[in-house]
């Protein structure tokens, strides 16, 4: 099943960030994520530049003191911060489109997570009902999954979501009892083979670290297992819900095109898992940008080792001849690169077009357009135009 991959194996490959939020101590010489990215730090503005194959904080230059200006008393009272002032940077001039995305990259996170934190802000979310049930001898890591999903929610309160998510937490001494909830709700005619599922994912104590989400086709109920064992108990991932937002998100791709797209189509798995990936991100963390950008870190770092992506690369895994239509071209690569590298280019979609963006494409696709029919119609650009750039583009991010 397509989101059986065991997430623990993959997420025990990232650390915590070594991204430095705007303002905090910057060190010059020391290792950067963003080229052309700006730090402000002790009176001094640092940049991210490329050093031989690295890319390091610049020397930095002394920031020039601001004239003092004296405020005038007024009577109309302080505005409430917006949403997104918690730690909001300095934002980049120029907002993101395909006609300048070469010039202005290094504007791509802020942009993708501020377009979402102000959806988000405005929005509520879906009258979807939350069903949480907890195996006899589990105890679940995050003690409020329904906060997470409401936040996925608001992003795309403007799309159809289930009418239930329900979320099944389990340990291997409840592997019996899961397997009974997981027939009950999806069983043998909602368009998945369960069978042997819950086990897959918890094959032993020690290896019990997974989720998996699934929307049962018949009765459109979006279902969810989570393990809950005693090693995820430090991992952010399993205690931030960025874990349930993003498997809530499958359910509302799912929601746009399962029952309704061609059969010989299929939308391109590192946008279903990348896409998932940055919605789960820029969701928990909206009010955060430091916080995304921890988070973004984590699921990206490995691709800016070894120096492995170039755009030949890059266009083969993005841009194969069965894109649109199966997803045999992924199963031969690293099962991380749809969420990593699939992630990124999610980022680049929305920074350009918001969050809309990545979830208009699936339910055009259920529309019965092809995925490049569906591209263009969102971007207004063909897709051969636009990934000619992604990919110009994510070689000189992660190249």
């Amino acid at each position: 099943m397509r989101r059986s991959l065991v997430v623990a194996l993959l997420i025990a490959l990232f650390s915590t960030s070594i991204v430095a939020p705007t303002n905090a101590a910057v060190r010059p010489g020391s290792k950067c994520l963003i080229k052309g990215e700006k730090n402000v730090s002790s009176k001094k503005t640092f940049t991210c530049i490329k050093f031989g194959s690295k890319l390091i904080w610049s020397k930095g230059k002394a920031v020039k003191p601001k004239a003092t200006v004296t405020p005038v008393p007024s009577s109309s009272p302080t505005p409430e911060p917006s949403a997104t002032s918690e730690s909001e940077p300095i934002a980049p001039t120029d907002e993101i489109t395909f006609a300048n995305l070469a010039t202005n990259y290094s504007g791509v996170p802020y942009w993708a997570w501020r377009k979402s934190a102000e959806k988000i802000a405005k929005s509520q979310p879906s009258d979807t009902k939350i069903t949480v049930l907890i195996g006899p001898n589990t105890v679940p890591v995050n003690k409020k999954p329904a906060d997470a999903v409401a936040l996925a929610s608001r992003m795309y309160a403007d799309y159809s979501q289930s009418s239930e998510f329900v979320l099944i937490y389990y340990n291997f001494r409840d592997i019996a009892w899961a397997e009974k909830y997981l027939e009950q709700y999806i069983g043998k005619d909602g368009g998945y083979d369960t069978s042997g599922e819950v086990k897959k994912m918890c094959p032993s104590v020690d290896r019990c670290n997974s989720a998996a989400a699934m929307l049962n086709q018949k009765t459109l109920i979006g279902v969810t297992i989570i393990t809950a064992s005693d090693s995820q108990r430090n991992d952010s991932n399993f205690t931030s819900g960025t874990l349930e937002a993003h498997e809530y998100s499958h359910t509302i791709q799912d929601k746009q095109f399962v029952g309704r797209i061609p059969r010989d189509r299929q939308p391109p798995r590192w946008l279903t898992e990348g896409g998932a990936e940055f919605i789960q991100t820029a969701s928990v963390q909206y009010k955060s940008f430091s916080k995304y950008q921890a988070d973004r870190e984590r699921i990206t770092k490995d691709l800016y080792y070894g120096h492995l992506f170039n755009v030949r690369w890059l266009n083969d895994f993005l841009n194969p001849p069965t894109i649109g239509i199966n997803w045999e071209n992924w199963n031969k690569y690293d099962g991380w690169r749809v969420y990593d590298v699939g992630f990124m280019v999610s980022e680049i979609l929305v920074s350009i077009g918001g969050p809309n963006a990545i979830m208009e494409i699936f339910k055009l696709m259920g529309d019965g357009l092809t995925y490049q029919e569906s591209f263009a119609k969102v971007f207004g650009i063909s897709w051969d135009a636009g990934i000619t750039t992604i990919n110009q583009v994510l070689a000189k991010q992660i190249g």
